[in-house]
């Protein structure tokens, strides 16, 4: 049975192995969609202490912010793309949780893929204190795979 899926998904990378969970599972039901949601890859950098700004400029601290943030998302693209689907993708600033709940209602995102430990009770599940942060922070559906 072919479902029909929202149209637009963020699925949050930090370039960790556990991030590419929704990954794989978007992957392996690509098939089971009429039409492929818009898959938003996002990295979340961690702002610099203000200290680093008396030494590195805005302009260069953009480009590693980016740099370091493209480097994230790669692994999870390249999964994305061999599979045929183009991903968006963002690199920001700022605290993990309260950015992706931001980016996600500032996108129309229809709902946020979390990737999962796999271990038993709510806060097990969870990727930890930012997704714990994340839902109590967003009214989206957030889908948890593990």
């Amino acid at each position: 049975m072919t479902q029909s899926r929202p149209t637009s998904w963020l699925v949050p990378v930090d370039g960790e192995d556990l991030s590419l969970k929704p990954i794989h599972w978007i992957v392996a039901h690509r098939d089971e969609w009429k039409a492929l949601p818009t898959i938003h890859l996002l990295n979340v950098q961690h702002p610099l202490s203000g200290d680093v700004s008396r030494f590195v400029n805005a302009e260069q601290l953009r480009d590693y912010h980016r740099d370091e943030g493209l480097k994230a998302l790669a692994g999870a693209a390249a999964l994305l793309r061999a599979a045929g689907i183009e991903p968006q993708l963002h690199v920001t600033v700022g605290e993990s949780a309260e950015t992706i709940a931001a980016f996600a209602a500032s996108h129309g995102c229809a709902q946020i893929l979390l990737g999962t430990r796999g271990h038993t009770g709510l806060t097990g599940t969870l990727l930890g204190s930012v997704a714990s942060k994340v839902v109590r922070l967003t009214e989206l559906p957030i889908l948890l795979v593990r």
